[in-house]
C-alpha cells in the first residue's frame, strides 16, 4: 500500500505539471502513454514478437495524433493505412503472421489509440483545461470509491469470474461517490472561474463515468486473465502497467467527449 501511494503521489504531480503546459505538452503526453499502453496490452497478449506488426503499431497514436492538427477527419485514411499495411504484413509473411495476430494487434492498437485521442479533443474545447479533469475523476475517483465501499459494505459479488474482489455494492459506491464528486468540482470551478454549469449534463457525466470506467477496467481484466497475466506491465509500483492505471479511460474519455459536444457543462 506504501509503495502504491508514493506512486500514485508523483503520478500527480506530473499529471498537474503537464495539465499546466500548453496543449502541445499535452498531446505528447497523451502519445506517450498511448504508446506505452499499446506496447503492454499486445506484450500481454502474447505477439509482441511479431516485431514488424509492433512497430507499426507504435507509429499509430502518434499518426492519429497528427490528425487533429490538421483534420479530424483524416484519422479514418490513418486506420485504414495502418489494417492495410498490418495485412500486407501477414501476405508477404503469411508462414509466420496469421490473421489472427493480425486481428489482435489491430483490435488493441485502434481501441487504445481511438478512446485515449479524446483526452486530447477535450483538452482543445472552449475551458478545455478544467473540462479534461471531468474525464480522471470520472476514471480514478469511481475505482477508490468503488473500493472503499465495497471493503466497508461489500457482500454480493459483481463479476467473481472476471475480478473476484469487485462487489455490487462497491460499484453502486463508486457510482454515486463519483457522481458527487464531479458534481462538486464543476459547482466549484463554475464559481471561481464566473461561468454557469449546466447541472443535468454534470450529473450525466457524473453517473456514465461511473458505469463506464467500471466497464473498462472490467474488459481490461478480461484480457489480462484470458492471457494468464496479472499486471500489463510494471512501470508504476504498486499499480502495474500504464494499461492497468489507464484502463478505465478506455469509455470513460470518448462518453465525456461527446456529452460535452452535446451539451457544454461550463457556459
Amino acid at each position: 500500500m506504501k509503495q502504491r501511494i508514493i506512486s500514485a503521489f508523483f503520478g500527480i504531480i506530473l499529471l498537474i505539471v503537464v495539465m499546466l503546459c500548453n496543449h502541445h505538452v499535452f498531446n505528447f503526453a497523451v502519445v506517450c502513454i498511448s504508446t506505452m499502453a499499446v506496447f503492454e496490452v499486445i506484450g500481454a497478449l502474447g505477439i509482441r514478437n511479431h516485431r514488424m506488426m509492433t512497430v507499426v503499431s507504435l507509429f499509430l497514436p502518434a499518426a492519429v495524433m497528427g490528425t487533429s492538427y490538421f483534420s479530424r477527419e483524416y484519422i479514418y485514411p490513418v486506420v485504414f493505412l495502418y489494417l492495410a499495411v498490418l495485412l500486407l504484413v501477414m501476405l508477404f509473411g503469411h508462414k509466420n503472421n496469421s490473421f489472427n495476430e493480425v486481428s489482435k494487434f489491430f483490435a488493441a492498437t485502434v481501441m487504445i489509440t481511438i478512446s485515449f485521442i479524446h483526452l486530447s479533443y477535450v483538452r482543445c474545447m472552449e475551458n478545455g483545461l478544467i473540462c479534461v479533469w471531468l474525464i480522471f475523476i470520472g476514471s480514478w475517483i469511481t475505482d477508490t470509491f468503488a473500493y472503499f465501499t465495497g471493503l466497508a459494505f461489500g457482500k454480493h459479488k459483481l463479476a467473481p469470474s472476471i475480478s473476484p474482489k469487485k462487489t455490487i455494492e462497491g460499484s453502486v459506491g463508486g457510482i454515486i461517490g463519483v457522481t458527487a464528486i464531479i458534481t462538486a468540482y464543476s459547482v466549484i470551478c463554475s464559481n471561481i472561474m464566473k461561468l454557469d454549469v449546466n447541472i443535468y449534463a454534470v450529473i450525466a457525466i457524473g453517473l456514465l463515468s461511473g458505469v463506464f470506467s467500471q466497464l473498462g477496467d472490467l474488459c481490461a481484466s478480461v484480457i489480462k486473465r484470458e492471457n494468464g497475466v496479472k499486471d500489463f506491465g510494471k512501470i508504476m509500483p504498486g499499480h502495474g502497467g500504464v494499461m492497468d492505471r489507464f484502463d478505465s479511460f478506455l469509455f470513460v474519455a470518448p462518453t465525456v467527449y461527446y456529452i460535452l459536444e452535446i451539451f457544454p457543462v461550463f457556459m
